[in-house]
Protein backbone atom coordinates (compact mmCIF):
# COMPACT_ATOMS: atom_id res chain seq x y z
CA UNK A 1 0.00 0.00 0.00
CA UNK A 2 3.06 2.47 0.78
CA UNK A 3 4.86 1.21 -2.20
CA UNK A 4 1.24 2.64 -4.16
CA UNK A 5 1.36 5.41 -2.72
CA UNK A 6 4.46 6.30 -3.30
CA UNK A 7 3.97 5.47 -7.19
CA UNK A 8 0.77 7.78 -7.34
CA UNK A 9 3.10 10.49 -5.33
CA UNK A 10 6.05 10.62 -7.64
CA UNK A 11 3.41 10.55 -11.10
CA UNK A 12 1.84 13.82 -9.42
CA UNK A 13 4.92 15.70 -9.00
CA UNK A 14 5.60 14.66 -12.70
CA UNK A 15 4.86 18.21 -14.35
CA UNK A 16 4.48 16.48 -17.85
CA UNK A 17 2.16 13.53 -16.94
CA UNK A 18 0.03 16.48 -14.56
CA UNK A 19 -0.25 18.51 -17.86
CA UNK A 20 -1.41 15.24 -19.74
CA UNK A 21 -4.16 14.09 -17.71
CA UNK A 22 -5.31 18.32 -17.26
CA UNK A 23 -5.64 18.04 -21.42
CA UNK A 24 -7.23 15.18 -21.72
CA UNK A 25 -10.01 15.67 -19.13
CA UNK A 26 -10.72 19.41 -20.69
CA UNK A 27 -11.31 17.10 -23.66
CA UNK A 28 -13.99 14.76 -22.30
CA UNK A 29 -15.34 18.06 -20.26
CA UNK A 30 -15.73 19.84 -23.48
CA UNK A 31 -17.29 16.98 -25.35
CA UNK A 32 -19.49 16.86 -22.78
CA UNK A 33 -20.71 19.81 -23.13
CA UNK A 34 -21.09 20.35 -26.91
CA UNK A 35 -23.24 16.91 -26.72
CA UNK A 36 -25.18 18.25 -23.85
CA UNK A 37 -25.23 21.75 -23.86
CA UNK A 38 -24.53 22.96 -27.77
CA UNK A 39 -27.21 24.82 -29.48
CA UNK A 40 -29.56 23.75 -32.12
CA UNK A 41 -28.46 24.97 -35.53
CA UNK A 42 -29.58 24.76 -39.64
CA UNK A 43 -27.76 23.22 -42.90
CA UNK A 44 -29.06 23.05 -46.20
CA UNK A 45 -28.08 19.79 -47.92
CA UNK A 46 -28.41 20.01 -51.46
CA UNK A 47 -29.64 16.93 -54.15
CA UNK A 48 -31.60 15.05 -52.20
CA UNK A 49 -33.66 13.02 -54.62
CA UNK A 50 -37.09 12.10 -54.49
CA UNK A 51 -38.87 8.94 -54.23
CA UNK A 52 -42.03 8.32 -56.44
CA UNK A 53 -44.07 5.86 -54.55
CA UNK A 54 -45.94 3.79 -57.54
CA UNK A 55 -47.54 1.15 -55.72
CA UNK A 56 -51.09 2.77 -55.41
CA UNK A 57 -50.63 3.73 -59.59
CA UNK A 58 -49.45 0.65 -60.47
CA UNK A 59 -52.87 -0.81 -59.21
CA UNK A 60 -54.35 0.91 -61.65
CA UNK A 61 -52.01 0.02 -64.72
CA UNK A 62 -50.67 3.40 -64.12
CA UNK A 63 -46.33 4.37 -64.65
CA UNK A 64 -44.27 7.38 -64.73
CA UNK A 65 -43.71 9.18 -67.94
CA UNK A 66 -41.40 11.56 -68.99
CA UNK A 67 -39.21 12.98 -66.04
CA UNK A 68 -38.87 10.03 -63.36
CA UNK A 69 -36.12 11.72 -60.97
CA UNK A 70 -36.38 15.13 -59.37
CA UNK A 71 -33.89 16.61 -56.61
CA UNK A 72 -34.65 19.46 -53.60
CA UNK A 73 -32.66 21.15 -51.58
CA UNK A 74 -33.53 20.08 -47.71
CA UNK A 75 -33.08 22.44 -44.59
CA UNK A 76 -32.24 20.66 -41.53
CA UNK A 77 -32.19 21.63 -37.69
CA UNK A 78 -30.25 20.21 -35.18
CA UNK A 79 -27.65 20.28 -32.74
CA UNK A 80 -24.12 20.73 -34.63
CA UNK A 81 -22.63 17.80 -34.73
CA UNK A 82 -25.94 15.46 -35.22
CA UNK A 83 -26.49 17.35 -38.59
CA UNK A 84 -22.55 18.18 -39.71
CA UNK A 85 -21.34 16.44 -42.99
CA UNK A 86 -20.03 13.85 -41.21
CA UNK A 87 -23.03 12.33 -39.36
CA UNK A 88 -25.97 13.23 -42.24
CA UNK A 89 -25.81 13.17 -46.00
CA UNK A 90 -28.44 13.55 -48.52
CA UNK A 91 -28.49 9.26 -48.72
CA UNK A 92 -29.87 10.06 -45.29
CA UNK A 93 -33.29 12.02 -45.76
CA UNK A 94 -36.33 10.38 -47.98
CA UNK A 95 -38.40 13.15 -49.47
CA UNK A 96 -41.26 10.99 -50.40
CA UNK A 97 -44.07 12.19 -53.50
CA UNK A 98 -47.22 10.92 -51.93
CA UNK A 99 -48.96 9.03 -54.97
CA UNK A 100 -52.25 8.06 -52.59
CA UNK A 101 -54.90 9.87 -54.96
CA UNK A 102 -53.49 8.64 -58.09
CA UNK A 103 -56.26 6.72 -59.64
CA UNK A 104 -56.24 7.83 -63.65
CA UNK A 105 -53.85 8.77 -66.72
CA UNK A 106 -53.09 12.69 -66.82
CA UNK A 107 -50.70 15.28 -64.76
CA UNK A 108 -50.87 14.77 -61.03
CA UNK A 109 -49.21 17.26 -58.37
CA UNK A 110 -47.73 15.30 -55.94
CA UNK A 111 -47.29 16.83 -52.56
CA UNK A 112 -43.56 16.33 -50.92
CA UNK A 113 -42.98 14.71 -47.37
CA UNK A 114 -39.70 14.83 -45.65
CA UNK A 115 -38.46 11.42 -43.68
CA UNK A 116 -35.53 10.01 -42.44
CA UNK A 117 -34.19 6.95 -43.88
CA UNK A 118 -32.99 5.74 -40.68
CA UNK A 119 -35.89 7.08 -38.32
CA UNK A 120 -34.09 9.22 -35.95
CA UNK A 121 -35.69 12.01 -34.23
CA UNK A 122 -32.63 13.93 -33.92
CA UNK A 123 -32.68 16.53 -36.26
CA UNK A 124 -36.03 17.77 -38.08
CA UNK A 125 -36.52 18.84 -41.56
CA UNK A 126 -37.57 22.43 -41.35
CA UNK A 127 -38.19 23.35 -45.26
CA UNK A 128 -37.19 22.16 -48.57
CA UNK A 129 -36.89 23.81 -52.01
CA UNK A 130 -40.28 22.73 -53.01
CA UNK A 131 -42.97 21.85 -51.78
CA UNK A 132 -44.59 19.58 -54.69
CA UNK A 133 -43.48 18.47 -58.10
CA UNK A 134 -45.74 17.67 -61.36
CA UNK A 135 -45.86 13.87 -62.73
CA UNK A 136 -47.44 12.50 -65.51
CA UNK A 137 -49.08 9.15 -65.31
CA UNK A 138 -50.77 6.82 -68.28
CA UNK A 139 -50.95 2.84 -69.19
CA UNK A 140 -47.86 2.27 -71.08
CA UNK A 141 -48.27 0.96 -74.82
CA UNK A 142 -46.49 0.07 -77.96
CA UNK A 143 -47.45 -0.24 -81.42
CA UNK A 144 -45.54 -0.97 -84.57
CA UNK A 145 -46.45 1.94 -87.49
CA UNK A 146 -45.48 1.19 -90.90
CA UNK A 147 -42.75 4.02 -91.94
CA UNK A 148 -44.00 6.57 -94.72
CA UNK A 149 -41.36 8.86 -96.56
CA UNK A 150 -41.99 12.33 -96.80
CA UNK A 151 -39.36 14.37 -99.33
CA UNK A 152 -39.86 17.96 -98.89
CA UNK A 153 -38.84 20.79 -101.40
CA UNK A 154 -39.83 24.42 -100.14
CA UNK A 155 -39.94 26.37 -103.37
CA UNK A 156 -38.42 24.33 -106.17
CA UNK A 157 -39.36 21.05 -108.14
CA UNK A 158 -37.76 17.80 -106.02
CA UNK A 159 -35.41 16.74 -109.41
CA UNK A 160 -34.46 18.95 -112.44
CA UNK A 161 -36.09 19.57 -116.09
CA UNK A 162 -35.19 16.34 -117.59
CA UNK A 163 -35.41 14.34 -114.55
CA UNK A 164 -38.19 11.98 -112.93
CA UNK A 165 -38.21 10.25 -109.80
CA UNK A 166 -38.39 6.76 -109.01
CA UNK A 167 -40.08 4.83 -105.78
CA UNK A 168 -38.58 6.27 -102.95
CA UNK A 169 -36.64 3.90 -100.72
CA UNK A 170 -36.04 3.34 -96.64
CA UNK A 171 -33.51 1.49 -95.32
CA UNK A 172 -36.22 0.24 -92.21
CA UNK A 173 -39.80 0.37 -93.22
CA UNK A 174 -41.19 -0.14 -89.74
CA UNK A 175 -40.87 1.66 -86.11
CA UNK A 176 -41.98 0.66 -82.71
CA UNK A 177 -43.64 3.49 -80.78
CA UNK A 178 -43.70 3.01 -77.10
CA UNK A 179 -45.39 5.85 -74.15
CA UNK A 180 -48.75 6.49 -72.00
CA UNK A 181 -51.74 5.24 -73.96
CA UNK A 182 -52.89 8.54 -74.38
CA UNK A 183 -50.95 10.18 -76.62
CA UNK A 184 -50.03 6.48 -78.54
CA UNK A 185 -53.82 6.98 -79.67
CA UNK A 186 -53.18 10.22 -81.19
CA UNK A 187 -50.75 9.10 -83.61
CA UNK A 188 -51.84 8.75 -87.38
CA UNK A 189 -48.25 7.88 -89.02
CA UNK A 190 -44.83 8.34 -89.03
CA UNK A 191 -43.23 9.72 -91.44
CA UNK A 192 -39.29 9.75 -92.71
CA UNK A 193 -39.03 13.18 -93.36
CA UNK A 194 -36.03 15.08 -95.35
CA UNK A 195 -36.10 18.47 -95.89
CA UNK A 196 -33.55 19.14 -99.62
CA UNK A 197 -31.77 21.93 -100.29
CA UNK A 198 -31.76 22.46 -104.04
CA UNK A 199 -33.13 20.23 -107.16
CA UNK A 200 -31.56 17.02 -107.70
CA UNK A 201 -29.81 15.90 -110.61
CA UNK A 202 -28.02 12.55 -109.45
CA UNK A 203 -29.84 9.86 -106.78
CA UNK A 204 -29.62 11.11 -103.25
CA UNK A 205 -29.29 9.18 -100.40
CA UNK A 206 -29.49 10.64 -96.34
CA UNK A 207 -30.62 10.32 -93.28
CA UNK A 208 -34.12 11.03 -92.69
CA UNK A 209 -35.71 11.62 -89.14
CA UNK A 210 -38.74 10.16 -87.69
CA UNK A 211 -41.48 12.04 -86.95
CA UNK A 212 -45.03 11.32 -85.30
CA UNK A 213 -47.67 12.86 -86.54
CA UNK A 214 -51.62 13.19 -85.26
CA UNK A 215 -54.61 13.78 -87.31
CA UNK A 216 -53.95 17.39 -88.10
CA UNK A 217 -50.29 17.05 -88.68
CA UNK A 218 -49.21 18.12 -85.86
CA UNK A 219 -46.41 16.46 -83.70
CA UNK A 220 -46.95 17.24 -80.04
CA UNK A 221 -45.83 14.39 -78.03
CA UNK A 222 -44.02 14.64 -75.07
CA UNK A 223 -43.51 11.37 -73.46
CA UNK A 224 -43.64 9.15 -77.07
CA UNK A 225 -40.16 7.02 -77.74
CA UNK A 226 -39.28 5.60 -80.78
CA UNK A 227 -36.69 2.62 -81.27
CA UNK A 228 -34.90 4.06 -84.05
CA UNK A 229 -34.82 8.03 -84.92
CA UNK A 230 -33.97 8.19 -88.24
CA UNK A 231 -33.83 5.62 -91.41
CA UNK A 232 -31.56 5.96 -94.55
CA UNK A 233 -33.70 7.63 -97.35
CA UNK A 234 -32.78 7.27 -100.60
CA UNK A 235 -34.31 8.76 -103.98
CA UNK A 236 -33.58 7.29 -107.08
CA UNK A 237 -33.34 10.08 -110.01
CA UNK A 238 -34.14 8.95 -113.10
CA UNK A 239 -33.74 9.66 -117.23
CA UNK A 240 -35.79 8.75 -120.12
CA UNK A 241 -34.52 6.84 -122.76
CA UNK A 242 -35.55 4.48 -125.14
CA UNK A 243 -33.96 1.39 -125.50
CA UNK A 244 -34.65 -2.09 -126.94
CA UNK A 245 -36.83 -4.73 -124.78
CA UNK A 246 -35.73 -7.86 -123.21
CA UNK A 247 -36.92 -10.78 -121.41
CA UNK A 248 -35.40 -12.97 -118.55
CA UNK A 249 -35.66 -16.34 -117.83
CA UNK A 250 -35.63 -18.82 -115.47
CA UNK A 251 -35.71 -22.70 -114.43
CA UNK A 252 -33.59 -23.01 -117.72
CA UNK A 253 -31.86 -26.08 -118.50
CA UNK A 254 -28.05 -25.82 -118.68
CA UNK A 255 -28.26 -25.92 -122.22
CA UNK A 256 -30.77 -22.92 -122.75
CA UNK A 257 -28.50 -21.31 -120.18
CA UNK A 258 -26.23 -20.84 -122.70
CA UNK A 259 -27.92 -20.81 -126.05
CA UNK A 260 -31.63 -19.06 -124.96
CA UNK A 261 -34.61 -19.82 -126.21
CA UNK A 262 -35.22 -17.13 -129.86
CA UNK A 263 -38.11 -14.51 -128.90
CA UNK A 264 -39.44 -11.37 -130.43
CA UNK A 265 -40.92 -8.42 -128.49
CA UNK A 266 -43.43 -6.36 -129.35
CA UNK A 267 -42.85 -3.46 -128.99
CA UNK A 268 -39.24 -4.03 -130.08
CA UNK A 269 -37.96 -0.78 -128.36
CA UNK A 270 -39.79 1.18 -125.85
CA UNK A 271 -39.03 4.60 -123.48
CA UNK A 272 -38.26 4.09 -119.84
CA UNK A 273 -37.07 5.62 -117.15
CA UNK A 274 -33.48 4.66 -117.04
CA UNK A 275 -31.67 5.41 -113.53
CA UNK A 276 -28.95 8.26 -113.93
CA UNK A 277 -25.99 5.68 -112.52
CA UNK A 278 -27.37 3.09 -115.10
CA UNK A 279 -28.14 5.71 -118.06
CA UNK A 280 -25.24 5.59 -120.28
CA UNK A 281 -24.65 2.17 -120.44
CA UNK A 282 -27.90 0.57 -120.52
CA UNK A 283 -28.84 -0.08 -123.87
CA UNK A 284 -31.82 -2.56 -123.06
CA UNK A 285 -34.49 -3.32 -120.84
CA UNK A 286 -35.99 -6.62 -119.47
CA UNK A 287 -40.54 -6.31 -119.29
CA UNK A 288 -40.42 -9.36 -117.58
CA UNK A 289 -39.27 -13.21 -116.98
CA UNK A 290 -40.20 -16.43 -118.06
CA UNK A 291 -40.21 -19.67 -116.19
CA UNK A 292 -39.19 -22.34 -118.36
CA UNK A 293 -41.70 -24.50 -116.75
CA UNK A 294 -44.36 -22.45 -118.43
CA UNK A 295 -43.10 -22.99 -121.67
CA UNK A 296 -44.36 -25.94 -124.20
CA UNK A 297 -44.84 -26.51 -127.89
CA UNK A 298 -48.41 -25.16 -127.19
CA UNK A 299 -47.73 -22.19 -124.81
CA UNK A 300 -44.82 -19.75 -125.91
CA UNK A 301 -46.79 -16.52 -125.97
CA UNK A 302 -46.41 -14.45 -122.88
CA UNK A 303 -47.66 -10.96 -121.78
CA UNK A 304 -46.32 -8.41 -119.78
CA UNK A 305 -48.53 -5.05 -118.04
CA UNK A 306 -47.42 -1.64 -118.49
CA UNK A 307 -48.13 -1.00 -115.30
CA UNK A 308 -45.78 -3.19 -113.43
CA UNK A 309 -42.54 -1.68 -115.28
CA UNK A 310 -41.10 1.73 -115.11
CA UNK A 311 -42.47 2.84 -118.35
CA UNK A 312 -42.09 6.65 -119.38
CA UNK A 313 -45.30 8.80 -119.84
CA UNK A 314 -43.58 9.24 -123.35
CA UNK A 315 -44.19 6.04 -124.70
CA UNK A 316 -48.14 4.85 -125.41
CA UNK A 317 -47.91 0.80 -125.17
CA UNK A 318 -49.94 -1.06 -122.67
CA UNK A 319 -48.43 -3.88 -122.74
CA UNK A 320 -45.37 -6.42 -124.11
CA UNK A 321 -45.87 -9.31 -125.78
CA UNK A 322 -43.45 -12.20 -125.73
CA UNK A 323 -43.30 -14.98 -128.75
CA UNK A 324 -41.00 -17.30 -128.33
CA UNK A 325 -39.19 -19.77 -131.15
CA UNK A 326 -40.62 -22.95 -130.11
CA UNK A 327 -40.88 -24.16 -133.54
CA UNK A 328 -37.73 -27.07 -132.60
CA UNK A 329 -39.71 -27.95 -129.48
CA UNK A 330 -41.81 -31.86 -128.51
CA UNK A 331 -43.20 -32.73 -125.60
CA UNK A 332 -43.50 -36.44 -124.12
CA UNK A 333 -45.44 -37.63 -120.97
CA UNK A 334 -44.89 -40.20 -118.32
CA UNK A 335 -46.87 -41.22 -116.03
CA UNK A 336 -45.56 -41.71 -112.55
CA UNK A 337 -46.97 -43.97 -110.05
CA UNK A 338 -47.38 -43.02 -106.29
CA UNK A 339 -45.18 -45.60 -105.15
CA UNK A 340 -41.94 -43.23 -106.87
CA UNK A 341 -43.14 -40.43 -104.60
CA UNK A 342 -40.50 -39.42 -102.52
CA UNK A 343 -41.96 -37.98 -99.79
CA UNK A 344 -39.83 -35.71 -96.55
CA UNK A 345 -42.18 -37.56 -93.32
CA UNK A 346 -39.46 -37.28 -90.33
CA UNK A 347 -42.25 -38.50 -87.85
CA UNK A 348 -43.10 -41.72 -90.09
CA UNK A 349 -46.56 -41.19 -89.96
CA UNK A 350 -48.86 -43.88 -91.64
CA UNK A 351 -49.74 -41.34 -94.63
CA UNK A 352 -51.43 -43.13 -98.19
CA UNK A 353 -49.74 -41.60 -100.95
CA UNK A 354 -51.22 -41.60 -104.60
CA UNK A 355 -49.73 -41.06 -107.65
CA UNK A 356 -49.54 -37.97 -109.28
CA UNK A 357 -52.85 -35.92 -110.35
CA UNK A 358 -51.52 -35.71 -114.11
CA UNK A 359 -48.64 -37.43 -116.40
CA UNK A 360 -45.71 -35.51 -116.49
CA UNK A 361 -45.05 -33.18 -119.64
CA UNK A 362 -41.70 -33.53 -120.53
CA UNK A 363 -40.53 -30.55 -122.98
CA UNK A 364 -37.37 -30.87 -125.17
CA UNK A 365 -36.08 -31.26 -128.95
CA UNK A 366 -37.41 -34.52 -130.33
CA UNK A 367 -33.95 -35.78 -130.42
CA UNK A 368 -33.20 -35.09 -126.53
CA UNK A 369 -36.63 -36.59 -125.49
CA UNK A 370 -35.78 -39.73 -127.03
CA UNK A 371 -33.10 -40.31 -124.08
CA UNK A 372 -35.50 -39.68 -121.19
CA UNK A 373 -36.84 -42.59 -119.23
CA UNK A 374 -39.09 -42.61 -116.49
CA UNK A 375 -36.04 -43.28 -114.43
CA UNK A 376 -35.04 -39.76 -115.18
CA UNK A 377 -37.95 -38.03 -113.72
CA UNK A 378 -37.82 -37.60 -109.92
CA UNK A 379 -41.09 -36.29 -107.73
CA UNK A 380 -41.01 -35.09 -104.44
CA UNK A 381 -43.09 -33.82 -101.73
CA UNK A 382 -43.12 -32.65 -98.09
CA UNK A 383 -45.49 -33.34 -95.64
CA UNK A 384 -43.35 -32.99 -92.56
CA UNK A 385 -45.72 -30.01 -91.54
CA UNK A 386 -49.16 -31.62 -92.78
CA UNK A 387 -51.78 -31.76 -90.32
CA UNK A 388 -54.94 -33.46 -90.95
CA UNK A 389 -57.08 -36.46 -89.02
CA UNK A 390 -57.69 -39.98 -89.40
CA UNK A 391 -59.83 -40.19 -92.39
CA UNK A 392 -58.98 -36.93 -94.14
CA UNK A 393 -57.65 -36.31 -97.80
CA UNK A 394 -55.85 -33.61 -98.86
CA UNK A 395 -53.07 -32.39 -101.57
CA UNK A 396 -49.59 -31.29 -101.59
CA UNK A 397 -47.86 -29.83 -104.27
CA UNK A 398 -44.63 -32.00 -106.08
CA UNK A 399 -42.09 -31.13 -107.27
CA UNK A 400 -41.33 -32.89 -110.34
CA UNK A 401 -37.84 -32.51 -111.95
CA UNK A 402 -36.00 -34.26 -115.06
CA UNK A 403 -32.39 -35.44 -115.39
CA UNK A 404 -31.68 -34.00 -118.30
CA UNK A 405 -29.44 -30.55 -119.53
CA UNK A 406 -31.78 -29.91 -122.83
CA UNK A 407 -35.03 -30.82 -121.89
CA UNK A 408 -37.62 -29.58 -119.29
CA UNK A 409 -41.17 -30.28 -117.35
CA UNK A 410 -43.64 -28.60 -117.52
CA UNK A 411 -46.56 -27.26 -115.47
CA UNK A 412 -47.78 -27.70 -112.02
CA UNK A 413 -48.21 -30.81 -110.09
CA UNK A 414 -49.76 -32.05 -106.75
CA UNK A 415 -49.87 -35.66 -105.31
CA UNK A 416 -53.07 -36.87 -103.02
CA UNK A 417 -52.34 -37.67 -99.46
CA UNK A 418 -54.38 -39.43 -96.86
CA UNK A 419 -54.05 -40.50 -93.45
Amino acid sequence: MTKNKNRISQLLNNDKIVFAIAFFSAIIIWLAVVINVSPETTRVIQNVKVTIDNTVPSQFGLEVFGDTEFYVDVTVKGKKYQISSTNLSADDIIILAQTNNVDSAGMRTLILKPESSSGSAEYTVSAISQKSIDVYFDVPKTIQMVIEPEVIAKDFEIVKDGFQTGDVNLSETSVSVTGPATEINKIEKAVARLTLEGSLSSNKSADAEIILLDENKKSNFKFVKTNINSVVLTIPVLRVKEVNTTVLFKNAPDEYVLNPLSYTISPSKDYFNISVDEFDKTTEFSVGTIDFKSVSPSNYVFEFIRTDLPVSDESGTEKFVVNLDVSNLSQDYFVISGNKVKVNNPDNLNYKISGLNKSVVIVGSEKALESITEDDITVEIDISTLNISAGQTTTVPANVTVKSTNCWVYGTYIVEVSL
